[in-house]
């Protein structure tokens, strides 16, 4: 009788732990579902994207309708050089790897030149900037984990890694991207993502402040001190100038455009998305709104504009929270050797209301709008919906979900119904 009450206490303790929401949410985020359906959540027509591989970041221009991507090109590669997923077993392998532009439409793809550009380029984040008066005319900022020339094996004070920021120049149209620079500061750590404000200015995340070893660890678990940040960048032809800008998430990751000038930072290990503001001009740090709960590691959160909104009233603008679902499988899954091992992913929904009001309970706005068990995309970086034109489709409300993966075969995208998915 006494072991069965002990066991009926534990068990007790466990299921008030597993109630206690804090708890619940850090669980999910590590991968313990254990009342979660395993069944997939796709679309009602999936397509694979040809030439896409190990592309961690997708953006949408606007002005052009296309997407763009900067892709690593090679799995293996990504697999021992990708430093932002703590792999930093081949520094002497990196990868190397372009910027792909993508026709939503015919669903083709097709590689950029990089013209003026030398060297490895081991992708990550990129960001879009546009002139008004040049709807043409693209700026591409995008983060290349460069191996460190100077580390050696055994190097106690050299880091393996010198990430720095390339700016491409590209016209619509073009097969090429014009490298125009390389941006180094001392500011720039570990890179993840960008968001482009001008061609000389910038923000980008730091996402670790320990690149490898078990505190690197720590730092994802812990939530109490923040050790990443958000950095804002300024640069003209003599100097850069950096400043951090935001330092109170603890695992900065995805930066995104919403609505207004808002910005949307994910944060990937709490399972956050946040809503802040620009720097401001003074003193050029960055306030916070507020923040809503995403049952997945929070990655590269943005905000889908809804074109078609005044066809029939209905305007389904809304945040995107792409990520993976299980934190603890993630690195042995992306380590394995024979490149199978199955890496889960969702990507959540969120009204457009639910960011710009921070008395609207969020929570219970959130949607499940797509979840893959690792099988058809090998992880979930990047998620961006394309709106099909409803005159060209029978007046029918619906999009195509792009869903990106840093270390899949291929970019996937999904066809949905807005009525039934984002409602």
């Amino acid at each position: 009788m006494a072991v069965l009450s002990y066991v009926a206490v534990a068990l007790l303790a466990t299921l008030g732990a597993w109630l206690y929401p804090p708890v619940q949410h850090a669980a999910l985020m590590l991968g313990i579902r254990p009342f979660e359906s395993t069944a997939n959540v796709h679309g009602i027509e999936t397509k694979f994207i040809a030439d896409t591989v190990a592309c961690e970041d997708l953006e949408y221009h606007a002005p052009s309708g296309m997407l763009y991507t900067a892709c690593a090109g090679d799995v293996e590669t990504t697999r021992t050089w990708m430093p932002g997923a703590g792999a930093l077993e081949r520094p002497d392998r990196p990868a190397y790897g372009t910027i792909v532009v993508i026709d939503p439409v015919t669903m083709k793809s097709r590689k950029l030149s990089l013209g003026n550009f030398k060297g490895s380029f081991s992708t990550h984040g990129i960001a879009l900037y546009t002139p008004p008066s040049k709807p043409k005319v693209v700026y591409i900022y995008a983060v290349n984990h460069v191996p460190n020339p100077r580390w050696v094996l055994g190097s106690k004070t050299e880091p393996k890694v010198a990430s720095q920021i390339e700016l491409f120049i590209h016209t619509v149209g073009s097969d090429t991207a014009q490298h125009l620079r390389s941006i180094i500061h001392p500011l720039i750590r570990t890179p993840n993502d960008l968001l482009a404000i001008s061609e000389k200015e910038f923000l980008v995340t730091n996402d670790h402040y320990y690149r490898e070893g078990p505190m690197r660890v720590v730092e994802e678990l812990n939530r109490v001190q923040s050790w990443t940040d958000l950095i804002h960048l300024r640069f003209d032809d003599k100097s850069v100038d950096a400043a951090v800008a935001l330092n109170s998430i603890p695992t900065n990751n995805g930066l995104g455009w919403g609505p207004n000038d808002q910005v949307v930072i994910g944060d990937a290990m709490g399972g956050y998305v946040y809503f802040a503001s620009l720097p401001d001009a003074k003193n050029r740090t960055m306030s916070i709104s507020h923040s809503i709960p995403i049952d997945c590691i929070v990655d590269n959160a943005n905000y889908f504009t809804d074109p078609y909104a005044g066809v029939d009233g209905k305007d389904y603008s809304g945040y995107l929270m792409p990520g993976l679902s299980n934190g603890l499988g993630f690195v042995s899954a992306f380590e394995d050797p024979a490149l199978k091992a199955p890496i889960p992913g969702q990507v959540w929904y969120l009204p457009a209301i639910a960011g710009k009001d921070r008395n609207v309970d969020g929570k219970k706005l959130r949607k499940l709008i797509f979840k893959d068990d690792g099988h058809s995309i090998r992880s979930i970086t990047t998620a961006v919906i394309v709106a099909i034109d409803p005159a060209k489709n029978g007046g029918k409300r619906q999009g195509w979900l792009f869903v990106t993966s840093v270390i899949g075969a291929s970019m996937l995208a999904t066809k949905i119904d807005f009525e039934t998915v984002l409602v």
